[in-house]
């Protein structure tokens, strides 16, 4: 019996040690208004704790943005992976020309910036991928111009550095 609970206690540090590294919340809807706030006041909002939606900006309401917030896995086993492997990935995709990748300042995360050209029906699109200690942010954010998806990404990002990446 004492074994059991020696077991179950060193498994509970253990997942408590990966968390321990990787952002300092996992709840989205306790920054929904203050990310809300940085757009328009019409702009159509709602948040889980995975998951933030925002449906803006001025009269043709064309510019949406989307937070994702999980672990990175290698999907086949849902194992993690490691932070840099991912970001790998992500510049291996790139590299063919599809998109344009760049590095960007995400506090304590490793972050890139992905830039798509056409996402089809005039719509163009910037995501942001940061990760830390296995824990994974991802902003999507698409409108009719490339300068505005990237300023409203930029946005989101800016609001949700420090209260969830952290330091």
């Amino acid at each position: 019996m004492e074994f059991v609970a020696v077991v179950g206690m060193m498994l509970a540090s253990s997942s408590a040690a990966a968390f321990a590294e990787g952002f300092e919340t996992h709840d989205l809807t306790t920054m929904e208004k203050t990310v809300a706030a940085k757009f328009d006041k019409q702009a159509y909002h709602w948040a889980t704790p995975a998951n933030m939606s925002i449906s803006c900006c001025g009269a043709n309401e064309d510019e949406i943005v989307s937070v994702t917030v999980d672990r990175q896995t290698d999907e086949i086993g849902k194992a993690n992976r490691t932070d840099e492997a991912y970001i790998a990935e992500l510049e291996n995709v790139c590299a063919n020309g599809i998109c344009r990748i760049e590095k960007i300042d995400a506090g304590t995360a490793i972050a890139r910036q992905i830039t798509l050209r056409n996402l089809g029906g005039g719509q163009s699109g910037v995501n942001i991928f940061a990760v830390k200690g296995g824990d994974r942010l991802i902003i999507k954010s698409s409108a009719k111009t490339t300068e505005a998806a990237r300023n409203n990404a930029a946005k989101v990002l800016e609001v949700l550095k420090m209260p969830l990446i952290g330091q």
